[in-house]
């Protein structure tokens, strides 16, 4: 289960390091509430990080903060490796009240997603994720010391490197067009929204605005509606009493079992089990 749903808010901890030969595409969206670092060690990778895509080449690190919806796909069915890295605030619990002055998460709130540096800071961060990696399975109370201490480690370097990384969004991939449908679409989700209403609100045809989308996002006009709409309902199971099936109808979805479907394939859980698994984490913090 852990491998199938590395985003599941079930485990406080985890890495992988996969190496394919051939192009992988993440089948779905999807949100947790962790934060996540990502490093391609060889290969290129396309990251789609809430309402922009991405463009991560071998010695990039992504770094994606709690609530943000995302995926990652293939660039022309290429071979690569990565890192993939999940941890959640209370991991690291104690060592930050340890450290009142630091602020150990800073390279989240940076608004930086996607680092580009030099290949000796490269080295750096690759160096500690294989240490991190090395450690991973064992049980012991020395190996948990350890981990903790080399993802603070890298957490502080990450921030350091940030820091001084170019301003603006390293790696980032637009297209007026596209920002401007993106848009409309996050206002207008709550609609029936479709390929061709839309194409029609920017006087495109149908299958010049698919191809569009495709090529600069690397995603269907639908994938990203969902994804859209998947934020949406998780806030609504957040803040809200309100039943699933008036959430599924508030936020545009036909069905209650098409919301469902595609809820638990962003989150690992059916709307319900969040919900509670919600509720339940906000009463022991």
């Amino acid at each position: 289960m852990v491998k199938e749903y590395i985003y599941s808010p079930h485990y406080d901890f985890y890495i992988d390091r996969a190496q394919r030969a051939a192009g992988y595409d993440m089948k779905t969206f999807h949100i947790h509430k962790k934060y996540e670092i990502y490093y391609e060690v060889e290969g290129t990778r396309r990251y789609y990080i809430d309402d922009a895509a991405y463009l991560v080449n071998a010695g990039n690190t992504v770094m994606i903060g709690p609530d943000s919806v995302h995926k990652a796909v293939s660039v022309e069915n290429m071979p690569h490796t990565r890192y993939v890295l999940n941890f959640n605030h209370e991991y690291l619990d104690n060592l930050a009240q340890a450290f009142p002055g630091v602020n150990l998460f800073e390279c989240f709130s940076s608004g930086l997603h996607v680092l580009q540096v030099s290949p000796k800071k490269q080295a750096v961060i690759e160096s500690l994720l294989a240490r991190i990696w090395e450690h991973y399975e064992d049980p012991s109370a020395e190996a948990l010391a350890m981990r903790k201490a080399q993802l603070v480690e890298l957490l502080l370097t990450l921030s350091q490197y940030t820091k001084s990384a170019k301003q603006g969004q390293q790696g980032k991939i637009s297209n007026k067009t596209i920002d401007k449908i993106q848009s409309y679409i996050s206002t207008h989700y709550k609609e029936n929204l479709t390929l061709t209403s839309i194409a029609a609100q920017f006087y495109v045809s149908p299958f010049y605005l698919s191809r569009l989308f495709k090529k600069t996002t690397n995603l269907s006009i639908i994938e990203y509606i969902n994804s859209v709409r998947l934020m949406a309902g998780k806030n609504l199971l957040e803040t809200t009493h309100l039943k699933v099936a008036e959430i599924a109808e508030e936020i545009g979805f036909t069905t209650t079992t098409h919301f469902s479907r595609i809820f638990k394939e962003g989150t690992g859980l059916s709307p319900q089990q969040y919900r509670k698994y919600y509720h339940t984490a906000q009463k022991d913090a």
